[in-house]
Order: structure tokens, then C-alpha cells, then sequence
């Protein structure tokens, strides 16, 4: 994770607002009582991609590498955690990369990347296959569309 920045329960209280934009753009806020770490406060992303991540390897669910995960399977969960520990199961156990981990998830390739970069968090470098190889050039073209105005 990027450095936290540490801060009275006094600052919270009178600078809440920056302290809140400063931890969703990524810098997580501990929060201090008498010089002793109480809570910390993090982007609810990176909440729910680390409870996804440590279900995982809690309890690593059956799934076959080879069955990719399919819009519908996730369009299908309306709780937020549930969504994001069905697509990271998915992604930690290869059976889809992490640009289409993205695009189930409504993140942009480049922020999860980041968000899991900063919440070490393992990455796949590149495509194990070709197969892999062009699925991520079709995320890609996907996300171009999407993106621009």
C-alpha cells in the first residue's frame, strides 16, 4: 500500500473532507488517539478488492481455469463484495485476466492495476496464451469505445 498518512482523531474531525479525498485517491488515512493507531480508513474498492483477495486463499473455490466467467454470472449478484469475490476468485485462479477482471467490474484496466500494484495484490504480467493475448486486445478495443466522448 502507499504510505498512509497518519492523523489525530482531532485533524479527522476538523479536515474530514480532505481527509476523505485524500483516501480515495489512493492514500489510506490512519487515524490516531494519543500517538496510538485506532482505525484506518480506506477507498471502499480497495475494501472490497482486499476482502476478495484474503476470501480467496481463505477458502480457494473450485474453478475451472479454462471456463472464463461470463457477463450474466456477475450481472446476476447486486451485492458489491459478492461481485468482486466472484471476479477476483476468477482472476486468481487464471481462469480470466485481469483486463477482464476490470471490465466485470466496471473499473478501467489501468485503475485495477494500480489498485492492485498499491494492496500487493498478485498480477499476471501478460497473457499465458495467445487465447489470453486476444482476449485483452478485445477488452481493449471495448474500453476505447467506451471511453471516448
Amino acid at each position: 500500500m502507499n504510505t498512509a498518512q497518519y492523523i489525530p482523531k482531532t485533524e479527522l474531525a476538523r479536515n474530514t473532507r480532505q481527509v476523505i479525498n485524500s483516501v480515495l485517491r489512493g492514500q489510506p488515512a490512519v487515524v490516531e488517539s494519543y500517538g496510538q493507531p485506532e482505525v484506518a480508513i480506506i477507498d471502499i474498492v480497495d475494501y472490497y478488492i482486499l476482502r476478495a483477495v484474503m476470501r480467496y486463499y481463505a477458502h480457494q473455490p473450485e474453478i475451472d481455469p479454462e471456463a472464463g466467467l461470463p457477463d450474466q454470472e456477475v450481472e446476476a449478484i447486486s451485492d458489491p463484495q459478492e461481485r468482486f469475490d466472484l471476479v477476483f476468485a476468477h482472476y486468481l485462479a487464471t481462469a480470466i485476466n485481469l483486463g477482464r477482471a476490470a471490465e466485470l467490474l466496471n473499473l478501467s484496466w489501468l485503475d485495477l492495476r494500480t489498485r492492485c500494484l498499491r494492496l500487493d495484490v498478485p498480477l499476471r504480467a501478460g497473457p499465458a496464451d495467445v487465447d489470453e493475448a486476444r482476449a485483452d486486445v478485445e477488452v481493449a478495443e471495448v474500453w476505447a469505445t467506451v471511453s471516448q466522448p
